[in-house]
């Protein structure tokens, strides 16, 4: 006999989950998509007909998919579909329904069985006419997703947007110049509350060692070698690091100065983490200090120095860090090492030269 489960996932109500024998003999697991319990319990008792069904050899009638609007579809999509990989359910809807907003405002009210491949393409002509490359690249990504979701779940007979080209992403490279650097530093020694300083030491992280966000945020006292002057890289905020693999970098001094004077009022936490972040708007030391994703008080700092705000504001500081390195003559192979790329060619994308910078080496160089 099957079961149905009630799904949480830190304490939010995910939905009622079907467990049953499937006609192969294996136990299985899935979303019912049913409101209540009492609904997911019949479509449970349907579920275990069909199977017995097809074990005494009756075939089973086909049933045409649903007819419903894209819009009504993409909610479902939302509400329903589940992944281990999803760590914040919030975070991902979010993110998922602004990536599909485009789509829907060009589709919302068409019915989803009536979205043929010529109607796919159709619209996928007006969002590279009216976004540039890497958000139309998204959008169609999310939609690809939708449909595959949709098709699993036998909603669809097919997915239009299976295997349809998208246009090529742009490579997205942000780095502020020295001056801009000198501002920003500035800029977070201007407060010296906890929060303040905290975000100061996670700015020159990002700036003096090339590390991702999550791997600021997860950074350990006890991956920092104080007598070598270098920091291990083992982790990021809620797990491993996109490698999976540790990486050790060297700290300059000033690094590692700033961090051994934090480290006198940094708040201690179960984690050990040199970048802990609290929830409270106003911290004090026996606040909840805890590893977490950054909040936003980076848009506030690039604020107070006076610098537009780039699409990914911590990304910057990694991509500022691989061009200084190599205007300085540092090799881009080194350079991989540090960032903690598999592949060389994403190496190359970090390592913007400046223009200035090309033009002056080209001067230096070729002078007769």
């Amino acid at each position: 006999m099957g079961e149905v489960l009630k799904k949480v996932k830190g304490g939010r109500f995910i939905g009622w989950y079907l467990r049953f024998i499937d006609a192969d003999g294996k136990r299985k697991q899935r979303a019912s998509g049913q409101p209540t319990f009492a609904e997911a319990k019949r479509m449970l008792a349907e579920i275990e007909g069909r199977i017995a069904r097809g074990k005494l050899g009756v075939p089973e009638r086909e049933e045409a998919a649903p007819a419903m609007a894209i819009g009504q579809l993409a909610e479902r999509y939302l509400t329903e579909y589940d992944s281990p990989k999803i760590r914040d359910r919030e975070a991902w809807e979010r993110r998922r329904r602004y990536e599909l907003t485009p789509f829907l405002a060009l589709s919302g009210r068409v019915v989803s069985t009536a979205m043929t491949r010529a109607a796919a393409e159709r619209v996928r002509n007006t969002l590279i006419r009216k976004y540039k490359p890497n958000s139309a690249a998204t959008v169609m990504t999310a939609t690809h997703h939708l449909f595959s979701w949709a098709l699993d779940q036998k909603l669809v007979a097919e997915n239009p947007f299976a295997k349809m080209p998208k246009p090529k992403r742009e490579p997205r490279v942000e780095f502020l110049t020295r001056d801009e650097v000198h501002r920003l530093i500035a800029a977070t020694d201007a407060k010296t509350d906890l929060r303040s300083s905290m975000f100061a030491v996670a700015i020159r992280l990002g700036l003096y060692t090339g590390l991702r966000a999550g791997e600021i945020f997860g950074l350990r006292w006890l991956d920092i070698d104080f007598g070598r002057g270098t920091l291990t890289v083992r982790r990021s905020f809620d797990g491993p690091t996109k490698s999976g693999k540790p990486r050790t970098v060297p700290m300059p001094d000033e690094l590692v100065q700033a961090l051994a004077a934090w480290r006198q009022r940094c708040p201690a936490t179960d984690e050990g983490v040199v970048c802990p972040v609290t929830a409270k708007r106003i911290p004090s030391a026996d606040a909840p200090w805890t590893a977490a994703k950054q909040d936003r008080s980076p848009r506030r700092i690039y604020a107070a120095a006076g610098i537009k705000l780039p699409a990914a504001p911590w990304h910057c500081l990694r991509h500022t860090y691989a061009s200084t390195f190599v205007q300085g003559g540092g090799s881009v192979v080194t350079l991989q090492k540090l960032l903690g790329h598999a592949d060389i060619t994403t190496t190359m994308v970090y390592a913007h030269l400046d223009d200035a910078f090309v033009v002056a080496e080209v001067k230096k160089r070729l002078s007769y």
